[in-house]
């Protein structure tokens, strides 16, 4: 076996998917499935003998079901980080998964693409997690109760490459041209969320500083860490390298944005494409869900199945912002057919301007700033309205900013 090749047990009590998944793994060189098992007692016994560097693990088996068998093997064998698989897309199941130790949740059927991404995502934090093990150990403060009405707007997709950051980051700062409101900006892309480039924010502090607050994450802290943004917001930057990433834990987000909640009036979060425990918690937490697509094949593909997960976590569709950005000619998909496959009305439509988006991205200044009167700026003021309609804002003076900028800044 060469060296690096990442070792799976496949766990499944129906021998046509241990089948399925087994050869799906076979074409990929640095994977090999080092065994199988039908229950979840099976899963533990093998993974004490052949300690795998990733278990694939389905929910429903007798003996022992998945979420029982993860729970003892993170303690068993902590070494071998589990994948939870389930045709069960229920929000308990995914709760009680991430709570039992799973590092990711396929939804059955999954792609080969998506299994193999996921076990070498899950296999690399991993190799990086184990010389930190002391440190991530450290215990985590009770957060505080939430006592503010500071609303938390979470920038999401089921797809990379469809330009979450730069909605995230112009949102952020639209939000504040056009309310008046305080604004903070969290790139909660731990692994390789690159808003402080954006930015040019090269020597600002990074969230992981949240994670050894002897006394919890307060507002001190977080104007200490919070780097100054352009429009006045302020950014809690990503850690600057992946493997740091595993510092934090769930824990630390909720309390971040119950924090943030106390100090600011909007809070936008930049997120990865995958569900996680820290995306779970922020969808949790959030208010409004930015879920971002484009008009290709691939994007409403990974939308529509992001729909399918969001609806299993009961997320009410009123939550659900919908923005398709930069649909261009080539690959697109009619935006009626688009609202028929999710089930929902486009909220906004961002037009394509590569000339603007690339300017912007180069200076590090955001094209809502340097091209006010561009069209894709004025879809940001429309994302705005959508978002924070005339009266709903959470302070009186927010509102009042609000209707002056709204009845003359436009």
């Amino acid at each position: 076996m060469a060296e690096g090749t990442i070792r799976v047990l496949i766990v499944d009590d129906i021998a046509s998917t241990l089948g399925n998944v087994e050869k799906l793994l076979s074409f990929e060189d640095d994977i090999q499935v080092c065994g199988t098992a039908s229950d979840g007692q099976q899963a533990l016994e093998q993974a004490k003998r052949l300690q795998p560097n990733v278990v694939l693990m389905d929910v429903n088996m007798p003996v022992m079901d998945g979420i029982q068998a993860t729970e003892n093997l993170a303690q068993a064998v902590p070494n071998s980080p589990v994948i939870i698989m389930s045709v069960q897309g229920e929000r308990d199941y995914l709760r009680r998964a991430m709570q039992a130790g799973a590092r990711e949740f396929l939804i059955k059927p999954f792609s080969g693409d998506e299994l193999t991404a996921a076990i070498r995502r899950v296999y690399a934090l991993e190799q990086k997690k184990a010389p930190r093990q002391v440190i991530m150990d450290a215990p985590v403060a009770t957060a505080p109760p939430k006592v503010s009405d500071g609303e938390v707007f979470m920038v999401f997709s089921g797809k990379g490459g469809v330009g979450t950051s730069v909605v995230s980051v112009n949102l952020a700062v639209a939000l504040a041209m056009e309310t008046g409101g305080k604004v903070a900006l969290v790139d909660l892309d731990l692994q390789f969320g690159d808003i402080s480039i954006m930015l040019n924010l090269n020597n600002a502090r990074t969230i992981t500083e949240l994670v050894d607050a002897a006394e919890g994450i307060d507002a001190q802290l977080l104007d200490e860490v919070l780097a100054n943004g352009p429009g006045e917001i302020r950014v809690l930057s990503a850690p600057v390298s992946p493997e740091l990433a595993d510092l934090l834990n769930p824990d630390h987000v909720r309390t971040l944005l119950e924090q943030l909640r106390k100090s600011f009036d909007f809070i936008v979060v930049d997120t990865a494409s995958h569900i996680d425990e820290f995306n779970l918690q922020t969808m949790e937490a959030g208010d409004r869900i930015i879920m971002v697509t484009s008009t290709t094949i691939t994007g409403v593909k990974a939308s529509v199945v992001m729909f399918k997960v969001l609806d299993a976590l009961s997320i009410p569709k009123d939550r659900i912002c919908l923005v398709v950005n930069h649909p261009h000619s080539g690959q697109e998909i009619p935006l009626d057919r688009i609202e028929g496959r999710l089930g929902t009305k486009v909220a906004v439509v961002i037009p394509h301007d590569p000339q603007v988006v690339s300017a912007s991205i180069a200076a590090a200044k955001p094209f809502v700033i340097e091209n006010r009167d561009s069209k894709i700026a004025g879809a940001f003021r429309d994302l705005v309205a959508t978002l924070v309609p005339l009266g709903d804002s959470s302070t009186p003076e927010v509102d009042k900013k609000k209707k002056a900028r709204f009845g003359f800044g436009r």
